[in-house]
């Protein structure tokens, strides 16, 4: 929409006898600057993008030329191509239409959010990781560990994880979701300040060191108004839709084939 916008002023800015320009011809069929600029608005001062854009309307043109000579328009499968295009533009448009008459409520998008921050996962840890090919490597470091070097400084020396590594293994907070399976068992198990390992992951084996852990923040309303606005467009258009269907009487006449 933006870009059309923009075509128009740069349109009306123009002459007319400018903008009816021919710069290019296929098959008989002239190609002006008023559709060049159409395509693209900055062709209208970019001499470069005005040849490109011509040229890529050149190459659209004497593939539709080539196909009108084939045929192509009166073939069964374009029309029914057209059809469902033309179907699919006007259940888009009946869809925006109906979105733009029925914004959401104060309470609706309120209930939404309700919704969500209590789905929302229950925890996050902070951990220090020393990421190792092997078994042995991983049972080293904790040896190491417990011997008093420092995690962050094994992690630093020996750790895979080159992200992690150049901050002596830590990981900033991690929703318990982003942990795979066997790290989630085993941080869970952990008081702040416990090291385990190693935990079989799939790229090797890792020690871990709890640093803390702790509810994950609930979002603020107006950090996700935008997106719960549109679920909620989308959960009253899917309603409508029912609505229409039940009451248009849609049923099946046959059982579906197959169990």
């Amino acid at each position: 929409m933006r870009t059309l916008l923009i075509a128009a002023a740069i349109a009306a800015a123009l002459p007319c006898a400018a903008l009816a320009q021919v710069l290019g011809q296929v098959g008989g069929v002239s190609i002006t600057l008023q559709q060049v600029v159409a395509a693209d608005p900055a062709a209208a001062k970019d001499k470069a993008v005005r040849e490109k854009v011509l040229l890529t309307l050149i190459n659209r043109q004497a593939v539709l030329n080539t196909a009108e000579r084939a045929g192509i328009s009166d073939s069964p499968e374009y029309k029914r191509a057209l059809k469902q295009a033309g179907e699919d533009i006007m259940i888009r448009l009946m869809a925006k239409q109906f979105i733009a008459s029925h914004p959401p409520s104060d309470k609706e998008i309120s209930e939404a959010y309700q919704k969500l921050v209590k789905a929302v996962a229950p925890e996050q840890y902070r951990l220090r990781e020393i990421t190792t090919e092997s078994y042995k490597a991983a049972a080293a470091a904790i040896a190491e560990i417990k011997g008093g070097k420092s995690f962050s400084i094994i992690a630093a020396e020996t750790s895979q994880d080159a992200r992690t590594a150049a901050i002596g293994g830590e990981t900033g907070w991690i929703a318990a979701s982003q942990l795979v399976a066997p790290v989630l068992k085993a941080v869970r198990s952990l008081k702040v300040g416990e090291v385990t390992g190693p935990v079989a992951v799939p790229k090797g084996f890792v020690v871990l060191q709890l640093l803390g852990k702790r509810p994950t923040p609930k979002p603020a309303l107006d950090q996700i108004k935008p997106q719960l606005t549109a679920a909620v467009q989308r959960q009253q258009w899917n309603s409508y839709v029912l609505k229409l269907r039940s009451k248009q009487g849609a049923h099946l006449v046959i059982p579906l084939p197959g169990k």
